[in-house]
């Protein structure tokens, strides 16, 4: 198993897109996990309830747990990384979607769109495997691709998508 990231500019479409990859893992009987990724500090816990108080008082991990879901806080010097995170929590399936990390190790698939009005990230970052939108690129960017050696995906082909995310991850098709 190997995670793959899921980037892109803000407002690109990158959680719309895995959620349509995880109902098709799901729809293939394919396990799948994932992880978002912030680069910004900020609470998760809901300030006040029992959980964060706990946490605040010192507890490490701090876990709460319901009929339906249960959450395990952790400090951040801890979950540095995503990588800490999946060696530990998703051993059980076989593709991990990240959403974001732009910085880390693993293959990654750009989400684009030109309504965001931003060049693509590709060009400046290591491990992209394809760029993936449903609007015309521009000529020059097109030529950045060709170069570049990327795939270029219609975001509308999600099976062909999760198929892409399984030769990466899995080195298999799966339909």
């Amino acid at each position: 198993m190997k995670p793959v990231h899921i980037i892109g500019h803000a407002g690109c479409g990158k959680t719309t897109l895995i959620v349509d990859l995880i109902k098709e893992f799901t729809k293939r009987n394919v396990p799948v996990g994932t992880i978002k990724h912030s680069s910004h500090a900020h609470e998760l816990d809901k300030p006040g309830k029992d959980s964060f108080c706990h946490r605040k008082a010192g507890a490490t991990p701090a876990a709460m747990v319901t009929k339906d879901m249960a959450a395990v806080y952790l400090p951040g010097t801890w979950a540095d990384t995503p990588d800490k995170l999946i060696k530990t929590y998703f051993t059980h399936v076989d593709i991990v979607l990240i959403e974001g990390w732009i910085s880390g190790p693993y293959c990654k698939i750009e989400v684009w769109r030109d309504i965001v009005n931003q060049s693509p990230l590709f060009s400046a970052l290591s491990g992209v495997k394809a760029i993936v939108s449903d609007d015309e690129f521009p000529i020059d960017i097109e030529k950045n691709i060709e170069l570049s050696g990327i795939d270029s995906m219609k975001r509308r082909d999600v099976g062909k998508l999760a198929d892409f995310v399984m030769e990466l991850t899995m080195g298999q098709t799966r339909t």
